[in-house]
């Protein structure tokens, strides 16, 4: 029976979670939040829990892996302390949040036999797998260029980036490294080497989520502001819509609904989007090219009222073009759309589980590990 340690039990951990079977089992939950770490023990029906990693480590307590979730600063420390230790890891990502601190874990790895692996989804996904079997296989000839934009979509960035937990670079990090560190693999994964980058341009800014670009007569927060229509408001986002709510908690005698609105009154999830003080980007380009000679533009966009990911790959031999689930490429017209709002990433978030799962059987490295997604961190570590 394989053993893991589940650190940090959000909505990810949780996912995660959902995977595991066969012979492998969570025996160790790690969580601050009390109500979270009750409800998670008795839902996988797990004995030994602790309130930190430092409380989780002193104890002793021998597991074959561990799958870190925690906020992306917390990374770094506790996946050093789990490989030192002998664990296996899966961390989600970004792995880590600088360039040295992902060197020293790389190095710690490889002194210790110990395989880590980055919670890089895009890897395992039916979607992106497709496009990746149709650059390889020639479709397009020789890869020129890549231009890759993801569109952030209005609910994932008020809630996330502007209102939530990655608002902050100083609690989290740039926001292109938190968001498009697995865009970036995946779009190397597309190139042959040498992918690495000799140049790594940046520009970004706040151009939307700020003060000064309030609308006229708008209030502090969303309850009784009397601007009609707009797309960040949080009433119609929890209350009427009941989108991003799974992460609020319900204690012990309250509703769901009496939660909702005590977020709306009182937390930071209520607040309008442009009084938020947020300082992470939400318009992002960098322009990178590789030592093969390959051109890559990559964006963030986070203003806009579009939702997903869209590539255009131009080759030798024509181009390939994906957006919405659409891969259209020469005569090839392919429709993964249904895929989009699919369970766990449409099964991605199984196939990442079982690939951490088999490499602690067998000790080899996973298809995302540490090693193999160093240049895509080094390029989001450069664009800062």
């Amino acid at each position: 029976m394989i053993s893991l340690a589940v650190i940090g039990i959000g909505n990810r951990a949780g996912k995660y979670m959902s995977c595991l079977g066969g012979d492998a089992r969570v025996s160790a939950l790690v969580e601050p939040d009390p109500l979270r770490l009750e409800r998670a023990a008795e839902k996988y029906g797990v004995s030994k829990c602790f309130r930190s990693p430092e409380e989780f480590f002193a104890s002793g307590e021998k597991v074959d892996g561990v799958i870190i979730a925690v906020p992306d600063q917390l990374h770094y420390p506790i996946a050093m302390e789990a490989v030192k230790r002998g664990m296996h890891v899966l961390v989600e990502k970004p792995a880590v949040t600088s360039q040295a601190h992902y060197e020293s874990l790389l190095k710690a790895s490889a002194e210790a036999g110990v395989p880590v692996g980055v919670c890089l989804v895009m890897r395992y996904h039916p979607y992106y797998n497709r496009i990746k079997e149709l650059v390889e296989g020639g479709a397009i000839g020789k890869i020129l260029e890549i231009t890759h934009t993801e569109h952030i979509g209005p609910d994932r960035m008020g809630h996330t980036f502007v209102r939530g937990g990655w608002a902050r670079k100083e609690a989290t990090g740039p926001i292109f490294l938190s968001k498009c560190s697995h865009d970036v693999d995946f779009i190397l994964s597309l190139c042959p080497a040498p992918a690495r980058a000799t140049t790594v341009k940046s520009e970004g800014s706040i151009e939307l989520f700020k003060a000064d670009m309030a609308p006229a007569g708008s209030t502090e927060r969303c309850l009784g502001c009397p601007v009609k229509g707009c797309r960040y408001n949080a009433v119609d986002l929890y209350r009427e819509r009941r989108e991003w709510i799974a992460g609020f908690d319900v204690p012990p005698g309250k509703s769901l609904d009496q939660v909702i609105e005590s977020v709306l009154h009182e937390s930071q999830f209520g607040r309008c989007v442009y009084r938020c003080q947020n300082d992470v980007y939400d318009t992002q380009t960098v322009e990178t090219e590789l030592e093969n000679g390959i051109r890559l533009s990559l964006s963030l966009e986070g203003t806009s009222a579009l939702e997903g990911r869209e590539t255009v790959i131009k080759g030798t031999k024509g181009e390939l073009r994906a957006m919405g689930g659409i891969i259209e490429c020469g005569t090839i017209r392919e429709d993964y759309s249904a895929l989009e709002n699919a369970p766990l990433h449409a099964g991605a978030d199984k196939a990442l589980v079982e690939d951490f799962i088999h490499s602690i059987r067998t000790g080899t490295t996973m298809k995302a590990s540490l090693a193999d997604a160093a240049e895509a961190h080094r390029i989001c570590f450069l664009a800062g």
